[in-house]
């Protein structure tokens, strides 16, 4: 919890900092798991993983764009980042 609160403190005293870097994060760790899911082949699970992974960045983006408030912000980037990184584990685990 400590890493998390040291984070949302950066996040939010750099805020026009970080919006690049969490995008430009948020989408290599979504790409990397895309990657890693095509690789498994064309199933309708696969899909759905990727359409998940999709939905989570663009969930981030949507957000950002529509100027929420900077701690809803953060919040949707933690839930995407989290998403991402799961999806990333779950292919590279299995």
């Amino acid at each position: 919890m400590k890493l998390i609160s040291a984070f949302r403190g950066q996040f939010f005293s750099r805020f026009y900092l970080m919006i690049p870097i969490s995008i430009i994060v948020l989408a290599c760790t979504g790409s990397f798991a895309v990657y890693f899911i095509t690789i498994k082949g064309n199933s309708p699970f696969n899909f759905f993983q990727m359409l998940i992974s999709v939905v989570a960045a663009m969930s981030y983006l949507a957000a950002l764009l529509g100027q929420f408030k900077k701690q809803v912000l953060f919040n949707v980037l933690m839930i995407a980042m989290l998403i991402e990184t799961l999806l990333l584990i779950l292919n590279l685990a299995f």
